[in-house]
């Protein structure tokens, strides 16, 4: 099986977690439906490609730096005579993700291949955040391999986390881990849709030790928790 590593740097990141519309607060890492929509939007993939590749991807990811958290505020105004709806924005600023996405051998080329000349301009989360390769070689495609790890520098399901087990500190721009409801998937009635979440555990700056072995991908001997 193959695997397509994505490392990027975007200049600012903003993943809306969608509970509170006064708050628009964000993941601190591309969830699975933002990731590959931007694979869709580069493959310039219609909704049914997009859809088609939420069955067939598994998608992990590595907060390699958090970057700076910071809050933009604004308020809405609709007229001169209703009023003023404060909004707080928080974003992340400069930060880099390691994304590993593994599937069938030729939709790993052709998403890879698309991302070097892509069909739509690349984004994460909010068309704002348009991605910036983190370094020359951001973009690789590896042999991929299951196994079993224990000790995981990526995004954690939080049923294993919850098992057992620690932080390890290594950097003093770190996110201390964390659980988070992760889009996955979406459900169709109609027109409309609606998000599937998985619940994961959220960390950078270091390694979680966990109690037990877990089922992972290893992309090139990196072992990833995937989605």
């Amino acid at each position: 099986m193959l695997g397509l590593v994505v490392e990027v740097r975007p200049l600012q990141a903003h993943f809306r977690i969608p509970y509170n519309s006064l708050l628009l607060d964000s993941y601190p890492f591309p969830p699975r439906t933002t990731a590959i929509g931007m694979l869709a939007g580069a493959m310039g993939l219609p909704e049914e490609g997009f859809r088609k590749l939420l069955k067939e991807l598994r998608y992990g990811v590595i907060i390699a730096d958090p970057g700076s958290r910071v809050e933009e505020k604004a308020a809405i105004f609709k007229s001169p005579n209703s009023p003023l709806y404060p909004i707080t924005k928080n974003l992340f600023h400069t930060p880099t993700y390691r994304m590993f996405f593994a599937g069938d051998d030729d939709t790993i080329e052709k998403a890879h291949d698309a991302l070097l000349d892509p069909f739509f301009v690349p984004y994460l989360g909010d068309s704002e955040s348009v991605i910036y390769p983190a370094k020359r070689a951001y973009l690789h495609i590896v042999g991929v391999e299951e196994g079993q790890e224990s000790t995981l520098r990526s995004v954690i399901p939080c049923e294993e986390y919850a098992r057992g087990a620690r932080f390890i500190l290594l950097k003093r721009n770190n996110l201390t881990p964390r659980e988070y409801r992760m889009p996955v998937d979406f459900t169709y009635r109609g027109k409309g849709r609606r998000a599937v979440y998985r619940k994961v555990v959220a960390f950078a700056g270091g390694y979680v030790e966990l109690a037990n072995s877990v089922n992972v991908m290893l992309f090139d001997g990196e072992p990833v928790a995937v989605f």
